[in-house]
């Protein structure tokens, strides 16, 4: 399968059987720290590859580098491919049924019906919540004069804390004990998916052996699954009795409605039109976007962190921007800051949380561009590889958040050179509530504090729930 493509132009070919670029991914994170090592220095060599094919059992896998490739296959991948159920099959409990698994009909209703509701003004009405819990964080965390904060749980403290006031309210978050057990849960239950759908045991057994649950990890996921699943439903169930309340007692009420409120109202109104979220479908958003809501923007946190502490004048440079504006946190004044936005692209160029797209497999045989690709075939999208090109980017290790303003490399001015967020149909629906995050507690912790990270470090790059350093990194903020 893999030799077919050896006369294909810009291709990479590699013919280790059945696993293909995984056993080179392990060798790399264990030699250099990144299991992108080997194929980044491919790219720096030769910067037109345009794919990299290898075997995946008895399919090919082939990885898209190339911007027009990426771009052809993206807008029109929901037509013909579906994520690989050879390792998404092994999903279970929530996350399977929210709006980054599913497909074809299922999803295009979904999409529609929450970018109903998750759309650009409710995010602006929600800046306010934002920087209120950017402050009760510095509050909790930087108290001394000199604070050492644990940069990859409390990171996460923050952004759950966004996501849990979005979707619950406000007064919910006063639960603190119970909103704890739920993150840590939560999150250690996704890990453990992932961990299946990634192992070694599903990709030669299947995924139905773990519904057998015979080894004790399966059967304390499904228990974990059980009761993430009855919280969720707990708390769909308050809001519908709530709703329905003011709803039968005429309550005029100017309070404003949290996301499950404002997606059960949209669901009602929709299935006027025939159209619905179920509950089902309901608390699955509620678990999918807790978990990637958390994840994604606390590790972009850490990373920015990292490039911050690393480059001290870049540190500098953004403070004296922020320095600017002293006044109330606003769409208007985030949109004028130029540089941060440009600090947060370049930590997403190099250490986005998504180094690449869910390998999806092809429903039928297709062309992209002049790459032939049969069907029952796997395709993935190399985000990093891409980021890293220097065919786009000049000096792609380098860290110059400049190049965003200066524009000068291509990269920069192309919209499928640099696809942190993914593009076309499936493109990230979170992206403005991350970015909007990043730079509210960035803004709130530079302005106050001098930032370090604590040392001895040594960066290791892997995969968990998203891309991410291995180890616990220390933020050290000093009072200025």
């Amino acid at each position: 399968m893999v030799h077919s493509y050896r006369k294909t132009k810009g291709v990479y070919c590699k013919y280790t059987p059945v696993v293909g670029f995984f056993l080179e991914m392990g060798r790399d994170f264990e030699a250099h720290k990144d299991f992108h090592y080997s194929a980044l220095q491919r790219i720096y060599s030769n910067p037109d590859q345009r794919i990299a094919v290898a075997c995946y059992f008895d399919k090919a896998f082939i990885y898209l580098y190339d911007p027009e490739l990426i771009k052809e296959f993206l807008n029109k991948q929901t037509k013909f491919a579906i994520k690989d159920p050879r390792l998404f099959g092994a999903l279970t409990g929530l996350i399977k049924d929210g709006l980054v698994f599913i497909e074809g009909e299922k999803w295009k209703s979904q999409r529609k019906l929450i970018s109903q509701v998750f759309h650009f003004d409710y995010m602006n009405s929600f800046i306010p919540t934002i920087n209120q819990t950017a402050q009760e964080w510095i509050k909790a965390n930087c108290a001394q004069e000199t604070s050492s904060v644990n940069l990859h749980f409390m990171s996460k403290k923050f952004t759950s804390k966004v996501i849990w006031r979005m979707f619950f309210g406000e007064e919910s978050y006063a639960e603190k004990e119970e909103a704890d057990k739920i993150l840590h849960l939560a999150i250690k239950n996704a890990a453990d998916v992932m961990e299946n759908c990634f192992s070694l045991t599903n990709l030669f057994l299947g995924p139905s052996f773990f519904k057998l649950k015979l080894r004790s990890f399966d059967r304390q996921l499904y228990r974990e699954s059980q009761i993430l699943h009855d919280f969720v439903r707990g708390k769909l169930e308050h809001y519908k009795e709530r709703l329905e309340h003011e709803k039968t007692s005429k309550i005029q009420s100017n309070r404003s409605k949290n996301l499950i409120e404002l997606l059960l109202e949209d669901s009602l109104k929709a299935n006027e039109a025939g159209e619905k979220l179920t509950d089902h479908e309901i608390m699955a958003q509620i678990f999918t976007f807790f978990i990637a809501g958390t994840d994604t923007t606390s590790n972009l946190l850490i990373m920015t962190h990292y490039f911050l502490a690393q480059y001290p004048e870049v540190q500098n440079k953004l403070r004296e921007e922020i320095n600017k504006y002293n006044g109330e946190i606003t769409y208007e004044v985030l949109s004028k800051m130029e540089y941060l936005n440009a600090v947060i692209k370049e930590t997403l160029r190099i250490y986005g949380p998504a180094d690449g797209l869910f390998p999806r497999v092809t429903t039928q045989d297709i062309m992209l561009g002049d790459v032939p690709i049969k069907k029952g075939n796997v395709v993935g999208v190399a985000i990093r590889v891409l980021h890293g090109n220097p065919k786009f980017f000049s000096n792609p290790e380098e860290f110059r958040p400049e190049r965003w303003i200066e524009k000068s490399d291509i990269g920069t001015k192309d919209p499928f050179m640099f696809i942190p967020f993914s593009s076309g149909g499936r493109r990230c629906i979170g992206e403005q509530l991350a970015h909007t995050e990043a730079k509210i507690l960035l803004i709130e912790l530079v302005r106050r504090f001098r930032i370090d990270i604590q040392k001895p470090y040594t960066l290791r790059m892997t995969f968990g729930l998203v891309y991410q350093s291995q180890d616990p990194m220390t933020a050290i903020y000093t009072h200025i």
